[in-house]
């Protein structure tokens, strides 16, 4: 049974961008996190997949929000579906499971999570809402082994078990202080007993030492670039299987389209036996879904270069800024709208203000536009956003330098809550990496204001 699991951040995105992904996954059972899809935003394309059953878990506290799907190959159609209330008390679809005949007496429970976010610096509540997640997810793992079935969870885990398994951690990993506080973090602490105690890191088992092997990286901070990561996203198998069960488990770093990667494994379980009911929440019963079937192939494209990747997000991205413009009676007509336009762009006046019209104005937008008073002008200078007078008036100024690199900086808003929030800043341009590496993020700041 091949096993692979991914966080999409956006199930719907697969579909529109054409992830990039190898074409011989040919994985058995797919598990995906973060969907973030509803029932009613549920169409065809997505559940309705050629060979596969679907199930999801849908957020029921937001709209659009967290959720998690898994695909099974029909010759591994499970006998039962849970979705884990105890688990996941903020109902909040974070978890599926699947239950899966075989040829012993042992069912198998494939369980498909997706753990919350949070540390206990920036979000106690949270943090312990993530805690007892993790520590519901191991109580359920025992009860089912308790209950004659043997247990695999895949997911997003959000826990970086190991100082390898984050690039900030192991450049810190000689600080005494840092690695005291990294061990004793709670929710490292239940990870490290489930390992201990239930489950084996299918990863860890064949590569118990290899660095740099992340899954996660900040996109905000264009981490990637430079392999600056986390390892969080897991496969754990059960101690009860043979320990020939793991066949390989590898990292498929080179897949686009998330600021995660998925993590493919090859399990020795040849005894799972295919359903002859199938359960009731499958898609194929949702009476709101209608129509063909597509293939699992079709989701997913091999990453060829990077010029291929971003010629495909290019020409997506062109189709979608160039809409199909309305005719125009004659040659004159065209020609007055192109004066009208130059003109505006040239003599009107200049400054930030939404009433100042862009490149696409229209003739009637033209006519009609009016300066802002002074009134407006009055407003936005006091208005409380974080921007300045000057920058309202005369436009930004030119990004600064930074230190480490005399390079133009960029800007960017502080997006936390905080007292911050909103304000602007400039940093280096460069993307985030080891402290060593001259191509990594320097540690330039400056407020705009």
């Amino acid at each position: 049974m091949k096993i692979l699991t991914w966080n999409v951040n956006g199930i719907r995105t697969i579909k529109q961008l054409g992830v990039l992904c190898k074409s011989s996954i040919n994985a058995d059972v797919i598990c995906f996190q973060e969907t973030k899809i509803s029932r009613c935003q549920l169409d065809n394309d997505i559940a309705k997949i050629d060979g596969f059953y679907s199930f999801f878990s849908f957020c029921k506290a937001k709209q659009g929000y967290s959720g998690v799907v898994t695909y099974v190959k029909k010759a591994f159609c499970p006998f039962k579906v849970e979705f884990g209330p105890d688990v996941d008390s903020e109902c909040e679809g974070r978890i599926l499971i699947t239950f899966h005949k075989t040829s012993s007496s042992r069912s198998i429970a494939v369980i498909n999570a997706y753990v919350p976010c949070g540390y206990d610096s920036e979000d106690p509540a949270r943090y312990q809402v993530k805690l007892k997640f993790l520590d519901g997810l191991h109580t359920l793992s025992k009860g089912l082994e308790a209950k004659n079935c043997d247990v695999i969870i895949v997911g997003d885990l959000n826990v970086k078990a190991m100082i390898i398994d984050s690039a900030e951690a192991f450049e810190n990993r000689h600080s005494l202080e840092f690695v005291s506080a990294w061990h004793g973090a709670s929710d490292k602490i239940i990870f490290r007993k489930m390992i201990e105690e239930t489950f084996i890191d299918c990863f860890r088992s064949i590569y118990p030492s290899r660095t740099e092997s992340f899954t996660c990286w900040n996109s905000g901070l264009n981490a990637r670039v430079n392999n600056y990561g986390t390892r969080i996203d897991y496969i754990l198998v059960s101690k009860r299987f043979q320990d020939n069960t793991i066949r390989s488990c590898e990292i498929l770093s080179d897949v686009m389209g998330s600021d995660h990667c998925p993590v493919l494994a090859d399990l020795q379980l040849d005894y799972v036996i295919e359903s002859e009911t199938i359960p009731p929440e499958c898609s194929i019963y949702f009476p709101e879904l209608k129509g063909t079937q597509k293939r699992i192939s079709s989701m997913f494209k091999r990453k060829l270069d990077n010029e291929s990747t971003s010629g495909t997000i290019d020409s997506i991205n062109q189709k979608s800024n160039n809409p199909k413009k309305p005719k125009t009676v004659g040659k004159k007509s065209n020609t007055m709208q192109a004066k009208l336009s130059f003109a505006l762009k040239t003599h009107v006046y200049k400054g930030n203000d939404s009433n100042i019209a862009s490149n696409n104005t229209t003739v009637d937008a033209i006519i009609n536009a009016t300066p802002p008073s002074f009134k407006q002008a009055s407003n936005k200078i006091n208005d409380t956003s974080g921007v300045s007078a000057k920058s309202l008036l005369t436009g930004l100024p030119k990004p600064p330098l930074c230190s480490g690199h005399k390079l133009r900086s960029t800007l960017k808003t502080v997006t936390k809550d905080g007292k911050t929030k909103g304000k602007r800043f400039y940093c280096c341009s460069l993307p985030i990496g080891p402290s060593s590496s001259p191509k990594s993020q320097c540690n330039f700041f400056k407020w705009l204001d």
